[in-house]
């Protein structure tokens, strides 16, 4: 099965979407790693990924496509995957080169998210940045969920405000209930 898990920064979606891969034994698939990996790039193109992630900016689709179909060749993907952090844009989404099963979309309050990201104190997690990733998410993002319900992916929306095992449990419920179908 081939999942995205979506959500704002800071909304706990890479939590769970570690947990899915864990709990399907498959590839967690994660652009966040990617993307820090490419800024310690010594060349023009690391150079600017850093510099745009800094400022809180999305990663052009001609450097982020192709960048994240060669960090994908790193993985068996045969027998599905979790995708965390990508697609982001509506291109991305339609340069993928596999069906995608399943979405879930993790929530969380932005007070909560904002909090949480400023506490775990990266570098790119400034309030001003942090700000204008959630504003990014609302504009570029939250738009795919049009696009999978027209290619007729089920979209599944988790509310992340209770504790972790509680919201586990409902993922593992959700699982279930897909696999039977």
């Amino acid at each position: 099965m081939n999942i995205v898990v979506f959500g704002s920064q800071g909304s706990g979606k890479s939590t769970h979407a570690k947990y899915i891969a864990e709990k399907l034994d498959v590839p967690y698939i994660y652009t966040g790693d990617l993307f820090r990996e490419l800024e310690k790039e010594n060349f023009p193109r690391g150079k600017k990924v850093k510099n745009l992630m800094r400022k809180g900016v999305l990663i052009p689709n001609e450097i982020s496509i192709p960048a994240f179909e060669e960090y994908t060749r790193n993985y068996d993907i045969s027998k599905g995957f979790v995708l965390d952090g990508y697609p982001r844009t509506l291109e991305q989404a339609k340069a993928l080169k596999f069906k995608i099963n399943l979405i879930f979309y993790v929530r969380l309050p932005e007070n909560i998210a904002i909090a949480r990201l400023i506490e775990r104190k990266r570098y790119d997690d400034t309030y001003e940045v942090i700000k204008k990733r959630l504003g990014m998410f609302d504009k570029f993002t939250r738009p795919l969920f049009g696009y999978f319900k027209n290619q007729r992916v089920k979209i599944v929306e988790v509310d992340n405000s209770p504790s972790i095992e509680k919201v586990q449990r409902k993922i593992d419920g959700l699982l279930e209930k897909q696999a039977r179908n």
